[in-house]
Order: C-alpha cells, then structure tokens, then sequence
C-alpha cells in the first residue's frame, strides 16, 4: 500500500535503538511494502560488502517487506568509485546518499571542493542513478547555539531555514557544473524555497523532493512542549507558516513524495544536553492515508505520493508490485508500545 525509502533501520551497534527485523514488521503491520533504508548505520553502509552483510539481516524474518539500501558516499574519492560499482552489482542498493553537512553520524562532506570531486568522479564512472542529498549547508549551522532548556532553539537559533536553502541552491551549481547526470532527490524538504524552485526549475538536472510527516503536520511549538526534545530533528520543524505551506503544497501536487525519515532514538538519547535528532515518524504511516483522504486528497494522488512517485524515482516497477494489505491494529499497536515516543499520539488524536 505504501513504500517508504528514507528510513533509519540502524540495527548493529544501534540495535537498542530499531533494527531491520522491527522496521520490517511495523512496516508489515502498518500496510508497507518495502523500505528503502539511509546509511548512516553504525558502521556505516559505505561498502558493497557492509550493504550486503545488512541486507542479509532482512533475510528469513517472515515479513514480505522487501528491504533497500543507500550506499553512502565520503569524501574519499576512491570510495565513491567503488560505490558507483557497487550499485551495479547488488541491485539491493538502490541509490546514493551524500550529506552536504553534517548531521547524525559521520558522513557530512562540508566543502564544496569536495563536493565538487564527488559529483565529478561520479559523473566519470557514469553513475546516472539516485542520489539523495541532506542539504544543510554547513557554515550556517551553529549547533552550539542550542539551549536545552529551550529546544525550540534547535529551529530558531542553530539550523534555520536558510540553511537549506543556501545548501540547496549551492549544491544545484555544482551539479550543473559536473554535469550531473543523475537523479538528485533533495530529502525531507523543509522549506517553501526549495519546493518552488523544484517546481518551476528548467534546467539539466532531473530535480525531485520527499517531505516527512512531521514537516507536514507538526511545526515549532512541538519543540517548546516538556516533551520538546523528542522533536529535535535535522532538518528542524519549522515554524507555523511554513508548515503549513508545505502541506497546501502537498495537496496542490508540487511535492511528488513522502518519506517518513523513521529515526528513533532512546530517552538516554534525548535527555543529553545536545539531544539526538531523529523522530520515529514512520509510526504516521497507518493514520497517514485516512487523514490526507480527510484533507481532500484523491485516492489517485495518494497512491502517488506514497507509492507510484517513488517508485518512478527508482526504477523499481518490475520489483515492487503494488498490491493493497491491511493495518494490522493489534500487532501494530503492540509495536508500537515497544517506541520510546510515539509522536503523532496527539496530532492525530485530536
């Protein structure tokens, strides 16, 4: 009924946190079909030999959820040409994913020289596939600003909405200037800039965006709630006004995908003085449907937003065939129960 392909399944040295198994089953539980899961894992999915021995732990875990992988891409040249390889020889691997700052985990490629030798390098090695891009630029994120007693910070003070706008517009230069040839997915959107310029952009580059469920529902008071640091995610919520223009552009047809960026993290994570970000979004996927139907969404443009768009994006039409499944309330309610938070208890309760 739903695919979902920016998800943080972590399992290994994060297994406390969610695994493949778990992922998996509240995908099965909630309706999905398959994930396609970002490779900031703890190591990292860097190699063709860490992403298969991750993929393997989909095997035998009687779910029929079938399980992706991003590649990730550094800094190291000779890295990047051994990913394009990989994606040729795993067909498992169904993209890249390259942070153009840093945000969880230590994939961030800060510079734009670097930037530049990656997008160059995977011009070169005829890399014409998705690549997924964080873009928070990064010399105007000031992380340290953040006041933990006040987390509403994290939106305000420390990563605004200019940084993914200048990180955005500066990494659309420089795939014109590498002659990307590619698909470039901007991940979890947060801006009305950047959706506009998708939209209304005619150049050479093959352009497309995902939006969460939190960027589209929640915005920056969550942060000033008590619970206010379980809501600290990269890129923030922004504020009212912006939220909501996401959302009207959603429903005009002007973000083709959402993505939940399901990223859950534990108390002990969240109660540090510099929280973790991440939100277990994909917990909105069973409400997700009935709401946006609520909002006037056809039936035509739902299946769209949550299955035929991404699946477009990746090529992936004789792979994931679409087929409809129940929510399984009991068992999802069960899993539910074993989130640290579950974020959307209020918003949809309401």
């Amino acid at each position: 009924m739903w695919v979902d392909f920016h998800w943080h399944a972590r399992d290994w040295k994060e297994s406390h946190k969610e695994t493949v198994k778990h992922s998996l089953e509240l995908a099965y539980a909630s309706g999905g079909l398959a994930l396609g899961v970002m490779p900031n894992t703890q190591p990292p999915l860097s190699t063709l030999d860490i992403c298969r021995d991750y993929l393997e732990l989909a095997d035998n875990v009687g779910f029929p959820v079938q399980l992706y992988v991003h590649i990730a891409l550094t800094a190291d040249l000779e890295q990047v040409r051994h990913a394009v390889e990989a994606t040729r020889k795993e067909p498992k691997i169904c993209g890249m994913k390259m942070y153009f700052g840093h945000s969880t985990g230590n994939l961030g490629i800060p510079r734009r020289d670097m930037q530049y030798w990656v997008l160059e390098t995977l011009v070169r090695e005829g890399f014409t596939g998705v690549l997924v891009g964080h873009l928070e630029k990064q010399n105007l994120l000031q992380d340290s600003l953040y006041n933990p007693e006040h987390p509403i910070t994290w939106s305000r003070d420390c990563r605004q909405e200019i940084a993914e706008i200048a990180g955005f517009a500066e990494a659309v230069e420089i795939l014109e200037e590498a002659h990307f040839a590619g698909k470039f997915h901007v991940a979890h959107v947060s801006t009305l800039q950047v959706v506009d310029f998708i939209n209304t952009y005619r150049g050479p580059l093959q352009l497309s965006c995902g939006i969460t469920p939190h960027h589209l529902f929640l915005n920056e008071s969550y942060l000033a709630r008590v619970d206010g640091a379980w809501y600290k995610c990269n890129p923030p919520l922004r504020s009212v006004e912006t939220q909501q223009g996401l959302l009207e552009r959603l429903m005009q047809g002007k973000i083709p995908i959402i993505e939940s960026d399901h990223a859950p993290h534990t108390a002990e994570d969240k109660e540090k003085s510099l929280p973790a970000s991440g939100i277990a979004s994909g917990l909105a996927w069973p409400e997700l449907r009935s709401y946006l139907c609520g909002l006037g969404m056809s039936e035509e443009r739902l299946k769209e937003v949550i299955f035929q768009n991404t699946i477009n994006l990746y090529d992936l039409q004789e792979k994931i065939p679409y087929e409809k499944r129940k929510v399984q309330s009991e068992r999802l309610e069960k899993l539910r129960v074993s989130c640290s938070h579950q974020p959307f208890t209020d918003f949809f309760e309401r």
